[in-house]
């Protein structure tokens, strides 16, 4: 099973989290990006709005890698996954 990471500014929509959580680790159901999402965003539906927007894509302030390589296309999910993959959910910095 996939495993998420969320970085800490993620992590706040998850609830109450434990001090040593700062980056939780969270196991999901998955052969592909947008079937963990989904599964993840059933057990954390305020996450949702914060990670996709309306369209279902990634929103621009969200940044997301897959075992270790950047989502380069926002819009397409479908990207396959073995079972033990790591995805990172983090917010993406900008500015100047």
């Amino acid at each position: 099973m996939p495993d998420v990471v969320l970085a800490s500014a993620l992590a706040r929509w998850l609830g109450p989290l434990p001090a040593a959580a700062r980056e939780p680790r969270i196991r999901v159901d998955g052969g592909d990006l947008r079937t963990v999402l989904d599964n993840l965003f059933r057990q954390y539906p305020h996450l949702r709005g914060y990670v996709l927007d309306e369209q279902g894509r990634v929103r621009h302030h969200v940044a997301i890698f897959v075992d270790g390589a950047t989502l380069r296309d926002k819009s397409d999910l479908s990207q396959a996954l073995a079972p033990q993959s790591e995805i990172y959910l983090l917010q993406a910095l900008s500015g100047g």
